[in-house]
């Protein structure tokens, strides 16, 4: 596939999903942070039933090497701030690692252009009520010969927030930019009890 500008991680995954034609669809960042033997567990969590698989790094039998501490800080209070806004559980859901069923691909509603499109990846299949499980991974930082992320915290930072707002009025107001989302599931399987599985 060949893109052409502008440019951005969200815009180049949203691309990705609209030209993939599997019945699962496997986002990933290809730049050594992931083993990719561990791939194999998540497919070995949709075929236990789940919907959407994630790549979690801070499950209890995750590795983390080289992760820098200003973006563990973030990523903490990011997720803690998540949950007590979505009344939901889970540990790290914005992780770029992640499968899914074609059905819930297309159902997303993506509007990041940059980084935080992982944040709506992670979370919409969550308020949409479909099964959503975090399998523990390793995550590993690259060296200086491997080339440098652009991820800027504070360039891009804002972009995460701005999903949470969405996905807040989206499930308890039903308007805003994510009102398309649709709930898949019986009603009872969202607020405190949204079905999500943790290891």
């Amino acid at each position: 596939m060949c893109r052409i500008p502008p440019n951005g991680v969200g815009r180049a995954i949203n691309d990705g999903l609209q030209a993939a034609t599997g019945d699962y669809i496997l986002s990933l960042d290809c730049d050594f942070q992931h083993l990719l033997p561990e791939v194999r567990d998540l497919f070995d969590a949709i075929a236990g039933g789940c919907d959407v698989a994630v790549g979690s790094r801070f499950s209890r039998h995750s590795v983390l090497l080289n992760y820098p501490l200003l973006k563990i800080v973030a990523n903490r209070a990011f997720h803690a701030w998540a949950q007590f806004m979505l009344l939901a559980r889970f540990r790290d859901l914005t992780n770029n690692l992640k499968l899914m069923r074609r059905e819930v691909t297309k159902n997303l509603v993506l509007l990041e252009p940059d980084f935080a499109v992982n944040a709506e990846m992670g979370l919409q299949p969550l308020i949409m009520g479909y099964s959503v499980k975090e399998v523990p991974i390793s995550w590993i930082g690259r060296g200086t010969d491997m080339g440098t992320s652009s991820f800027r915290l504070f360039n891009f930072g804002g972009g995460y927030w701005r999903v949470l707002r969405r996905l807040w009025l989206r499930r308890f107001l039903g308007v805003g930019s994510y009102r398309a989302l649709t709930v898949k599931r019986p009603k009872d399987q969202l607020g405190g009890s949204l079905r999500h599985r943790r290891q």
